[in-house]
C-alpha cells in the first residue's frame, strides 16, 4: 500500500525547495537593512533636532538676560575703574548705583553684577565651538545697544543673530 501525499500526487514531496529558502531569506535580509536604516535615520534626526532646540533655548534665555538687563540700565559707560568698554566687553550702570558687565574672553561668556562692594559672575551659555560675540555701544543720539552673535555652521556660511534693546527702556 503506498502512503499519499497531502496534495494527492504520488512521488511528490510536500516542503520547500532551497532556491525557494535562499530567496526568503535574501528578502528578510533586505528588510532587515532597510529597518536598521530607517532607525540610524531617526536617531541622527533626533539627534539634530535635539541639537537645535537646545541651541534655540540658550539663544532664548540669553536674549532674555541680556534685554533685561540693558532695558533696565541708565547708563554704559566708557570705563569702569580700569576696565574700558569695548567689543568684547559692555558695561551697564543700573539706577541705584550698581553696574553689571557683560565679558567676552576665551570663547566664554561671563555677566558680572556688582551691587556695592559685591560682585556676582555667572557664565553665560553662547552656542557651539568657535562662536563669537561682539557688543555694539549706543552712539550718539542712539540707546540702543547691541550683542552679535556669530556661530559657525558646517554647512554654509556662519549663522549670524543681532540682540538689541534700548538702554533705559523700562525706565521711559
Amino acid at each position: 500500500m503506498r502512503s499519499r501525499k497531502l496534495n494527492g500526487s504520488p512521488g511528490r514531496r510536500v516542503g520547500f525547495t532551497l532556491l525557494e529558502m535562499i530567496v526568503v531569506m535574501w528578502a528578510l535580509g533586505v528588510c532587515l537593512l532597510i529597518g536598521a536604516a530607517l532607525i540610524v535615520t531617526t536617531l541622527k534626526v533626533d539627534r539634530a533636532g535635539t541639537t537645535v532646540a537646545d541651541r534655540v533655548s540658550r539663544r532664548q534665555e540669553l536674549a532674555r538676560q541680556f534685554r533685561e538687563d540693558v532695558t533696565g540700565a541708565d547708563a554704559a559707560p566708557d570705563k569702569l575703574g580700569d576696565v574700558a568698554a569695548g567689543p568684547a566687553l559692555l558695561i551697564l550702570h543700573k539706577p541705584g548705583g550698581s553696574m553689571i558687565i557683560y565679558r567676552w574672553e576665551s570663547n566664554s561668556l561671563e555677566r558680572i553684577e556688582r551691587v556695592g562692594e559685591k560682585e556676582t559672575r555667572r557664565a553665560v551659555a553662547v552656542g557651539p565651538e568657535g562662536t563669537a560675540v561682539e557688543f555694539v555701544r549706543p552712539t550718539a543720539g542712539s540707546g540702543l545697544v547691541s550683542l552679535r552673535v556669530t556661530e559657525p555652521s558646517k554647512a554654509g556660511p556662519a549663522l549670524r543673530a543681532e540682540l538689541s534693546a534700548a538702554l533705559g527702556g523700562d525706565l521711559r
